[in-house]
């Protein structure tokens, strides 16, 4: 198994994780969690994509940088920072169809929290085999509204974010979804996973477990896993 760090063009690091046997074609983009804990960056999904690397899995785990590097502030910015972002991951993906073996036909996206939310704004721009969200909510307002001082209008605000909020963008979903949610998560309320599970189009399934916010039971690793390994079609 090989770990690369990998550094875009403009200054983006990703790790691609790769199985030192050829590839078999299934491959995964993972996407971190927005928190003060140390895994709260590109190295959370680093020890699961190593051991799919042992079967033969490919990933690639990107270091998203808003809000980690730059604080939510008005309408403008904040979209253009959305945007920006997102092209960034279109980029990550190119590094998954590009590398050796992979086919590109057997790639999910998972997503923890913020990355989760990105990862659901991934869909129907790229192609997708499956998907796994994590914590996610409806809304970039959610979030933002609520732990950070925004200088726009509050609803100005809300209708501006409105086509790239994953409420809106969930419905592109062409693939398998997998929602994992914490039963005692300090800030998702379970009516509000509910919200953006029911606005998914199927085949979907919803999971709850007795986590807070920060999901990293074994229990939904293993459950992550297995459904990526009967989406994707390797043996786990």
């Amino acid at each position: 198994m090989t770990v690369e760090d990998l550094r875009t063009e403009d200054g983006h690091e990703l790790y691609l994780v790769r199985p030192d046997a050829p590839a078999d074609g299934a491959a995964v983009l993972y996407l971190h969690w927005f928190d003060e804990a140390p895994n709260a960056n590109r190295t959370q999904y680093l020890e699961e994509a190593t051991r799919l690397a042992e079967v033969g899995v490919v990933s690639v785990l990107p270091q998203l940088s808003f809000p980690w590097h730059s604080a939510p502030t008005d309408t403008d910015r904040d979209l253009g920072r959305i945007t920006s972002e997102l092209e960034f991951l279109h980029a990550a993906h190119a590094v998954l169809t590009d590398t050796e073996g992979v086919d590109n036909n057997r790639i999910a996206v998972v997503g923890h929290d913020f990355g989760a939310m990105y990862g659901i704004a991934l869909l129907g721009h790229v192609e997708l085999r499956a998907a796994v969200f994590v914590a996610a909510t409806p809304r970039w307002t959610d979030w933002f509204l609520r732990f950070w001082p925004i200088t726009s209008d509050r609803y100005d605000y809300m209708r501006a974010l409105s086509d790239v909020d994953p409420i809106t963008t969930i419905s592109k979903a062409a693939c398998p979804l997998l929602f994992q949610y914490g039963k005692t998560d300090f800030y998702i309320a379970p009516m509000t996973g509910l919200e953006l599970f029911q606005a998914a189009p199927e085949p979907k399934q919803v999971l709850n477990y007795d986590s807070g916010h920060e999901m990293d039971l074994e229990a939904i690793q293993h459950d992550r896993i297995a459904f990526l390994a009967e989406s994707l079609d390797f043996t786990p």
